[in-house]
């Protein structure tokens, strides 16, 4: 991924927007009671954070029978920029293509610059009412094919960022992402707690029994292989409370 610098208008948002506090977790999405499915098939969207995440974890789910992991990142896109990768109709076709039950999303380190519509020739500055519109509906369209094709839905909210511009778009990203993915019927796992210290400032660390440990990488927007398996786990090893016919098959990860 090539992060991309704030521009002014990445900022002209209203003040408080960068103040407030993360959204609060996504509760349980209320579903009907499903068999647990003979393979449970991963589909991995978003852009490099995704795609992190999924090389930390392909080995180790490549290992547990019944387990199908699929790539279906792409480094460098996001969600605003449609005429340079189309994010609702690449999610659309790959759950077609692959028939996911479980699809994985992480996206938005590209997404503090300007929106564009193609078709109507718009731009939406970072920050406006316009902007905060249109993402919605982009998110809602990358979940909604998935969702309508019986699959199950997470989405990881972007995490706690070193640079202060960055952190403070995140945080209005992430408040357009939760409100979109959970009122289409997806879950929500934040990060946001998880890559701060106490008072909610970014931490490249965690500290363990035997110390502390590394795993924010040196550009302090992504994560060292062991940190992508701890954010991983938010969702992994409390898989039973969201999804619990996946629990069977998926189990969790040893983040030791």
């Amino acid at each position: 991924m090539t992060l991309l610098p704030l521009s002014g208008a990445a900022l002209s948002g209203p003040a408080t927007a960068q103040t407030a506090a993360p959204p609060a977790p996504a509760p349980t999405p209320a579903g009907d009671a499903r068999t647990p499915p003979d393979q449970v098939r991963i589909l991995f969207c978003g852009d490099s954070l995704a795609q992190g995440m999924f090389l930390s974890l392909n080995g180790i789910l490549r290992r547990r029978e019944g387990v199908r992991a699929v790539n279906g990142t792409l480094h460098a896109t996001g969600v605003t920029r449609s005429d340079e990768h189309d994010w609702p109709t690449a999610a659309r076709d790959l759950v077609a293509r692959h028939r996911p039950n479980l699809v994985v999303y992480w996206i938005g380190a590209n997404d503090f610059r300007p929106l564009v519509v193609r078709e109507q020739r718009l731009r939406f500055a970072f920050g406006t009412a316009g902007f905060a519109e249109a993402y919605g509906r982009r998110v809602t369209e990358m979940v909604e094919p998935a969702l309508a094709s019986g699959a199950r839905v997470v989405w990881f909210g972007l995490p706690n960022m070193r640079n202060a511009q960055f952190a403070g778009a995140a945080r209005q990203l992430n408040e357009i992402q939760h409100d979109a993915v959970t009122i289409a019927g997806g879950a929500w796992i934040p990060t946001w707690d998880a890559t701060s210290d106490p008072e909610g400032r970014f931490t490249p660390s965690v500290t363990l029994e035997r110390g502390p440990r590394t795993f924010r990488a040196e550009d302090g927007v992504h994560f060292t292989d062991w940190g992508y398996r701890r954010i991983a786990s938010l969702f992994f090893n409390e898989v039973d409370h969201f999804f619990p016919e996946l629990a069977p098959g998926l189990g969790g990860l040893s983040v030791a």
